[in-house]
């Protein structure tokens, strides 16, 4: 589990591109910088003394904790001045390299990666019929998107201020998402294969994500598997 948390925490950092996560009692922290989410957390166990003197440490509007475990793992170390979000879910995949994806009828793939990071936008073209990937988005706009960041060691990714980590290259998927007019075409499915195809030609080995609850259905139909539940609290006064 640790080695799988730090990979997503690592790859989180490269996508969002804040700073290198920092080694803390317990597990990670990552600054993030903006007035809501200052900085998180992450714990890859919730072991009570960690939390204890971590709740009893932060008294910053905006400071996130994010436990590799159930809610009931972590609310007991909370006082009213936290407030916890919806569960999430740690899932991983293999990844290897395979055919291209084919696109949705009236749906093309934009795709592009530069120091790691890969890009995908599928967008409408409005005409009907799909013509497979290519960067000429003419009058089409984007009805799906997400990225994948691959982490230290994997070929193409960009350098990083921290040690090469002793973990096979991965990818870490984020930011997956399909607008609501275009939902139930299977774009998820295609724009998840169209990054995982491109994260395992440039040497990825694993893919690692964070899912919502809704997401976690789709990417377990895909075969990801699930590692650990992940509950998310901010201070909030």
């Amino acid at each position: 589990m640790p080695a799988v948390v730090r990979t997503w925490v690592d790859g989180w950092a490269r996508s969002r591109g804040t700073d290198a996560p920092r080694d803390v009692p317990g597990g990670f922290r990552i600054e993030v910088g903006s007035p809501n989410h200052r900085a998180r957390y992450v714990l890859p166990a919730a072991d009570p003394a960690v939390l204890r003197d971590l709740v009893g440490a932060i008294d910053t509007p905006g400071l996130w904790i994010k436990v590799c475990a159930p809610r009931e793992a972590l609310e007991p170390a909370l006082t009213p001045a936290w407030k916890i979000s919806e569960p999430q879910y740690l899932m991983a995949s293999a990844l290897a390299p395979m055919p291209p994806a084919t696109p949705p009828p009236g749906y093309t793939l934009d795709l592009t990666d530069h120091d790691g990071i890969i890009d995908a936008r599928v967008l409408c073209s409005g005409s009907g019929t799909g013509t497979g990937t290519g960067s000429d988005s003419g009058d089409a706009v984007p009805a799906a998107s997400g990225r994948a960041a691959l982490t230290t060691g994997a070929p193409g990714s960009a350098a990083h201020s921290v040690p090469a980590l002793p973990y096979p290259a991965a990818a870490v998927f984020d930011m997956i998402g399909t607008e609501a007019a275009h939902r139930r075409r299977g774009l998820g499915r295609f724009l998840m294969a169209s990054l995982a195809r491109r994260a395992a030609e440039l040497g990825a080995g694993q893919g690692v994500l964070v899912a919502s609850p809704d997401g976690r259905a789709l990417y377990e139909a895909l075969g990801w598997r699930l590692r650990a539940p992940v509950t998310a609290a901010v201070f909030t006064a």
